[in-house]
């Protein structure tokens, strides 16, 4: 093979494995998010005019989704025998709605792919039914053995709820903030949980 061909086919290596690595940076804390939402565009400019109560909600959510962060952690550390990087990997992310003003709109939880194997109960000759893709850290493509299809949960490896069980705890904090800051928002779930 030439050197040039060498060069070339490296290159395309290089940015899909960046197109890969940036696509999953994007998309990391997409599947496990809440959004508060509001039911038009004349309340959020309301809302935006009160600077100070904003400043009081945000910092209010921030601290709800802290919390919420402190007790993922200690249900990883109580439930999970082997906890290699899950507790220390997961975060809370906030994001604002700076159409009028910077006020959060969303709240997502991020965390490293084992938590959703732990969760699933799935491993090593133990997946699910529906086939998975991947590229891993070094650019080789992976995917499920077929094998091991349909056998998630079964076996030595048990779900170990660590997660949705915490979170549907502490929503009905978070909705009770909600309701206080504004009569017209509502919290959008649907893509929170791991199940």
């Amino acid at each position: 093979m030439s050197y040039q061909k060498r060069r070339i086919e490296a290159g395309e290596h290089r940015r899909k494995l960046s197109n890969q690595i940036r696509g999953s940076r994007r998309l990391s804390s997409l599947p496990f998010e809440l959004s508060l939402e509001s039911s038009s565009e004349v309340d959020k400019f309301q809302r935006s005019q009160d600077r100070d109560r904003q400043k009081e909600y945000n910092k209010e959510v921030r601290d709800w989704s802290n919390k919420s962060t402190s007790a993922l952690k200690g249900s990883v550390s109580r439930l999970i025998k082997r906890n290699v990087s899950l507790s220390a990997s997961i975060k809370a992310n906030l994001y604002y709605d700076r159409k009028y003003a910077s006020e959060v709109n969303r709240v997502g939880f991020s965390f490293v792919r084992e938590g959703i194997y732990i969760h699933k109960g799935a491993g090593r000759g133990q997946g699910g039914h529906i086939g998975g893709r991947w590229i891993d850290r070094y650019g080789n493509q992976k995917t499920r053995a077929e094998e091991s299809a349909g056998k998630q949960g079964k076996g030595n490896r048990q779900p170990i709820l660590w997660f949705d069980p915490v979170i549907d705890n502490r929503l009905p904090q978070l909705a009770d903030l909600v309701a206080d800051y504004s009569a017209t928002m509502q919290i959008n779930a649907t893509n929170l949980f791991i199940d």
